[in-house]
């Protein structure tokens, strides 16, 4: 299991449901950001491809629901997940895979071209309003709370 491989770094179990995303830390001490996939698509993403001004309203929301949870940052912590949304995304797709901070970076930076007009095919970054939904809730967490990678979390 990847977890044994990274001995000493907590990890932060990140879980998107469809309207909050549950950020459960080691304690089992969660906090709740009243915002998810699914509810972001509906209610901000509202194109495939995203336009840019819908991309912006929606990392305000994101960094304003984290400003408003006052959480530390954990530093040096990574996130663990098996939400099927985030396994979707390439680096992601299977069990002990991970990425670090600069790997999620890039895809968003993908998300970002795309929103542009420019090109970005499914193998570098899949389609979908909620999958750009949740590429910028873990975006977005992993800088606003000094998290390193996101690793693959069975079950």
């Amino acid at each position: 299991m990847r977890e044994a491989l990274i001995i000493g770094r907590p990890a932060v179990r990140l879980r998107l449901q469809p309207r909050p995303t549950v950020l459960e830390f080691e304690g089992r001490a969660l906090a709740t950001l009243p915002l998810g996939p699914q509810g972001m698509a509906e209610d901000v993403l509202l194109h495939d491809p995203t336009t840019g001004a819908e991309l912006e309203r929606a990392i305000d929301l994101v960094e304003d629901a984290l400003t408003g949870l006052r959480l530390g940052p954990p530093g040096g912590r990574r996130f663990v997940t098996s939400d099927g949304l985030l396994l979707a995304l390439p680096g992601l797709g299977v069990q002990g895979a991970g990425l670090t901070r600069d790997g999620v970076e890039m895809l968003f930076q993908r998300l970002a071209s795309r929103t542009s007009g420019a090109p970005v095919a499914v193998a570098e970054l899949p389609h979908g309003r909620e999958i750009s939904a949740a590429l910028l809730i873990l975006r977005e967490c992993m800088h606003h709370l000094d998290v390193d990678r996101v690793d693959v979390l069975q079950g």
